[in-house]
């Protein structure tokens, strides 16, 4: 027997209240916080980064702790810096840094800033470091072929 997609929408709605309560008032108890994504504006954190880099509000989890929203800023070669606040309830006060050098390598932690606001200074350092590198490496590897013939 098929059910019509209203029939199939009405029967998963009512499952749904069954299970948080019994009715949508129930989810009046809900308040909403302050993550780390409501506090950084993405955009003018963006323009602060080195061409290629983006940045992201995703939600992760960490080993032996429940889902946490953390901030990105990611590079083309999929190197990652992750800003973690130690409490989800104080998204502008200590943040735990984390970076991650590609998609199959473990994420290390780096530090932990005392605020949100160090924590965005010292990643954007390290994305600035990294790009100086790497552009670094490949003008002097240009230079190299170069010079060779």
């Amino acid at each position: 027997m098929r059910l019509s997609v209203r029939t199939f929408l009405q029967a998963e709605r009512q499952r749904v209240q069954d299970w948080v309560g019994g009715s949508a008032d129930s989810l009046e108890s809900v308040e909403t916080a302050r993550t780390v994504g409501d506090c950084v504006d993405r955009e003018r954190l963006g323009r602060r980064l080195p061409d290629g880099w983006c940045v992201d509000r995703e939600i992760v989890q960490f080993p032996g702790e429940s889902l946490s929203e953390v901030v990105r800023l990611t590079d083309r070669e999929a190197y990652r810096i992750t800003l973690k606040p130690v409490e989800l309830c104080a998204p502008t006060e200590q943040v735990e840094i984390y970076t991650r050098s590609g998609p199959d390598n473990t994420r290390r932690q780096r530090r932990t800033a005392d605020s949100l606001a160090e924590a965005l200074i010292y990643a954007t350092g390290m994305a600035a470091r990294r790009h100086a590198r790497r552009t670094q490496s490949a003008s002097g590897s240009t230079e190299t072929a170069s010079s060779s013939h």
